[in-house]
């Protein structure tokens, strides 16, 4: 049976000022030097053209890539007493090969429930990740998700990332309705009708902005607004109503 799903908490934590590191200025043998070739090797271009990304002066949350995921949590709040799982949305490799971001996380903030990493849904992860919460989030439940672009390496060429995360929190009932998603060209207006259409190449970007237009007041209740990812291959959208958005909590963190 397929979940109806409710957002009735929002929160978001960006990067003000990213610093990202030339590869050219690590010695050879270091080890981010070396993941950054594996990764240039991958995507078949130069290794000059990827940068890293470098973690707050004396963090270790930073240092061991799970400080954005952290805070975005502490923003949205712990879990009401029920059954309650965190699902984290992650693609890309991590600044610390020998940390798990996920387990890391729950370590450190105590998370009280089960969680769940998801990787690989790359650009799409977050539109195409509703597709396997409305089948694995209760009915009489809920979720706490939380979708992050802050990639450790990036080619500064052709990427732009957010270097931020979107925590959601899913109730059985709350201030947004997910209504509906899908993989590809998005409906038009005139077959899907909404008021408001977000869109980007990274999985927090179209949320991001979201988050801007209900905090300005633009999205009154009732309309609809299509949040639309256009990443390199593919594309991926998701199609939110504002039920009661003076209801919606919402929280913005910067790091």
């Amino acid at each position: 049976m397929v979940t109806k799903l409710y957002v009735d908490s929002l929160a978001i934590t960006v990067r003000s000022r990213p610093r990202l590191k030339p590869t050219a200025e690590l010695h050879r043998t270091h080890q981010r030097r070396q993941v950054a070739h594996l990764v240039a090797t991958r995507r078949g271009v130069p290794e000059e053209r990827i940068k890293i990304r470098q973690p707050l002066e004396g963090d270790p949350a930073d240092a061991g890539d799970f400080l954005i995921t952290q805070r975005a949590l502490a923003a949205i709040g712990p879990p009401p007493e029920r059954p309650h799982t965190l699902y984290l949305v992650r693609s890309g490799l991590v600044l610390d090969p020998m940390v798990a971001p996920l387990a890391a996380t729950v370590h450190t903030m105590g998370w009280p429930g089960d969680e769940v990493g998801i990787s690989h849904l790359e650009e799409q992860g977050g539109t195409l990740v509703f597709d396997l919460l409305a089948w694995a989030v209760p009915e009489d439940a809920g979720a706490t998700v939380v979708v992050v672009d802050d990639p450790a390496y990036v080619d500064e060429t052709i990427e732009n990332p957010a270097f931020a995360a979107v925590a959601l929190r899913l109730a059985p009932a709350g201030a947004l309705c997910v209504r509906a998603w899908g993989e590809g060209v998005p409906p038009r207006p005139d077959t899907g009708p909404y008021a408001h259409r977000f869109s980007g190449s990274g999985p927090c970007d179209a949320w991001l902005a979201l988050y801007a237009a209900l905090e300005s007041g633009a999205v009154e209740r009732g309309e609809n607004s299509l949040l639309h990812t256009v990443g390199r291959e593919r594309q991926g959208w998701v199609l939110v109503e504002a039920v009661r958005p003076d209801r919606l909590r919402m929280t913005g963190v910067r790091i």
